[in-house]
């Protein structure tokens, strides 16, 4: 197969290199989809139908057990037929359809009557038939429902009853021998809790349909459920408890943990992809005329959809590439200073963002066996990565400083970046994720606006890339933290610092400590409540993908449902906003303050987490004695 393009090398799916191989201009696209299409049909296609008529011929010419050849009777065409649409039906819509049918052909008769004698009947007799004109016997009936001899016999016990049932299964109502309590089940949340937390990175896709709402989590590839249930079997032992069986602890996970998965370095993170996939399969697998044309409509549209991802990308990577040339020359020119002042600079730099998956501490790489059943202390990690330079800023925070991931969380960080971090650059390119209570909402938008009216930036870009393709820079610098992180022993937030800020040798990484004894704390405001005063809300925030201010028309938003779409212009003051450059606002939104560690919290870190941190020094740090009694804790 010739070398793809450039292009395509950088899409990390099979499926889409397939698609640009068979869909370029070069190849046969008729011939090509007929190749993929017959082999889609051998390997994918849950039920072989030349198989299928291979069987039903071999039945047809047997002779008939009964000696009657009631296969006669049948055509091929119509067990083919019967047979595939049972295969279709779930168990139950099977059984009903088998009980009303047997109940039909019941001989109500109490007695069996022969020439000679006339006998109660001791079995109930039953006159197997297809049709009313047409009956067989009971192995040719088999065939025809595709059914075992051992599940009709079952069946046939229900409808001989006094009164027809459905089947229940035999230990319907007994407690089974390996059933396990409400604490076990705990137990098990809490080992999959902390496991993930430690070895778990969030999908790069942001896909939160997989995960029931929630966002997924991606264990490493190398690990396995059978491989996560030898490390909890250790650990619970090591507790002196019993573990619990594979299956159930299976069971567990899958029933409250959905969205935490294995990676697979060949799965498609995108929702969308993955549609078009099943579309070929189902229209691969239908005995269609016009086959060929539907397969290459689902082409045409999956090739348009992976053009469009690559458009935003090659933008993404643009604008990363015109703020490096930006910082180059800025250094070059010895005009670097930090912090530089707002709007100072008459540069382009480009800044990205994320939350990335808690850490918790203390932490070992030989982690004891029992804290995994508890819940250690935990620290928020959210970086905003300078692409120019390029370095990342992790802003590491305290579970006793830390809000709630939501818009004015982000706001105030990003709020605090730009007057720390920031380069003072006059035209700045945003791009985030897709998370709508954390990035795409009119909050973060009125913040910007906010920015460019009061002359802390000329022009601002915020652009958010394509669900299920938003692999970005932060990524990258949160796994080689969560690399470092697995391989260290952490017992005190210092530490866990020194963890973020060694995990990069060239210095690409940067702890910025969230402490209120930092010499720029970070300030929680309520921007959202703010920011509502002046700006009115942008109706169906979700459509558009890139947003821009510019100083010429401060108060008029430009947006685009794509890159090459044509530009919509939307007025969002909602009235005279009393700030401008010469007149900036005096008094900024209230302070919001972290309610800090609740009691409870206090006494479970010290009685619970204090036994498994070593030395002294370090337990007063990380899980000190609350000066409140326990006594005073209010559930």
């Amino acid at each position: 197969m010739a070398k793809p393009p450039s292009y395509v090398r950088e899409v990390n799916t099979a499926f889409e290199y397939l698609l640009a191989e068979y869909c370029s201009e070069s190849s046969d696209i008729a011939e090509s989809i007929a190749q993929i299409c017959d082999h889609d049909q051998k390997v994918d296609s849950k039920f072989n139908i030349k198989e299928e008529e291979k069987v039903v011929a071999s039945f047809l010419k047997k002779p008939c057990p009964c000696s009657q050849n009631c296969q006669k009777l049948l055509k091929h065409d119509e067990i083919i037929s019967h047979r595939a649409f049972l295969r279709s039906l779930e168990k139950k819509e099977k059984n009903h359809i088998l009980l009303v049918q047997l109940k039909s052909l019941l001989f109500h008769s109490e007695y069996s009557i022969s020439a000679r004698s006339q006998k109660s009947r001791k079995r109930k007799k039953f006159d197997y038939r297809i049709s009313i004109d047409r009956p067989v016997c009971k192995t040719v009936f088999l065939f025809y429902y595709g059914e075992t001899s051992k599940r009709l016999d079952r069946l046939k016990s229900y409808v001989s009853g006094k009164t027809i049932g459905m089947p229940i299964h035999g230990n319907s109502g007994r407690t089974p021998t390996n059933a396990y309590n409400i604490a076990d089940k705990e137990t098990v949340k809490s080992f999959i809790i902390n496991f993930t937390a430690i070895h778990g990175l969030p999908d790069p896709g942001r896909d939160v349909r997989k995960g029931k709402g929630r966002l997924r989590i991606l264990l490493p590839s190398i690990m396995s459920y059978n491989s996560v249930h030898h490390q909890y079997a250790i650990s619970i032992e090591a507790s002196g408890k019993n573990p619990i069986a594979y299956r159930t602890f299976i069971k567990i996970w899958q029933e409250n943990f959905p969205h935490v998965k294995f990676n697979d370095p060949r799965s498609d993170l995108c929702m969308t992809c993955e549609d078009f996939k099943k579309r070929l399969n189902q229209v691969a697998a239908a005995l269609d005329e016009n086959k060929e044309k539907k397969q290459a409509q689902i082409y045409k549209e999956a090739l348009d959809h992976l053009k469009h991802v690559k458009k935003e990308r090659l933008f993404y990577k643009a604008n990363a590439k015109v703020a490096n040339e930006n910082y180059r020359k800025l250094v070059s020119e010895r005009a670097h200073s930090t912090p530089c002042r707002p709007n100072s600079k008459n540069i382009m730099s480009h800044y990205s963002w994320d939350f990335a998956q808690q850490l918790h501490y203390p932490f070992e790489d030989q982690q004891v066996g029992p804290i995994f059943f508890k819940t250690p202390r935990r620290a928020q990690l959210f970086g905003v990565c300078n692409e120019g330079i390029p370095r990342q800023y992790n802003y590491l925070i305290d579970e006793e400083h830390f809000l709630e991931k939501n818009a004015n969380t982000v706001i105030s960080l990003l709020d605090h970046f730009f007057a720390n971090y920031g380069l003072g650059e006059k035209w700045v390119h945003l791009t985030a994720d897709n998370c709508v209570g954390q990035n795409k909402n009119n909050a973060l938008l009125q913040y910007l606006m906010y920015r460019v009216l009061t002359g802390l930036h000329d022009k601002i870009e915020l652009s958010f890339l394509i669900v299920g393709h938003t692999k970005f820079s932060p990524d990258g610098y949160f796994g080689l933290i969560k690399r470092h992180y697995r391989r260290s022993q952490v017992y005190t937030y210092d530490q866990l610092s020194d963890i973020v800020e060694s995990s990069s040798k060239n210095g690409h990484n940067v702890c910025a400590r969230v402490s209120k004894s930092i010499v720029s704390p970070v300030i929680y405001r309520d921007w959202s409540s703010w920011l509502s005063q002046y700006f009115s809300k942008l109706k169906g925030i979700s459509v558009y993908q890139h947003f821009r201010f510019e100083k010429n028309n401060p108060s008029v938003l430009i947006v685009k449902e794509r890159k090459n779409s044509e530009k919509v212009e939307i007025d969002l003051i909602k009235k005279k906003f009393p700030f401008s450059k010469d007149q900036p606002p005096i008094k900024l939104p209230k302070k919001i303050l972290p309610t800090g560690l609740s009691l409870k919290r206090q006494w479970y870190l010290y009685d619970q987490i204090r036994r498994h941190i070593p030395y002294e020094s370090d337990k007063n740090k990380t899980c000190p004695l609350p000066k409140t009694p326990k006594t005073e804790i209010i559930d």
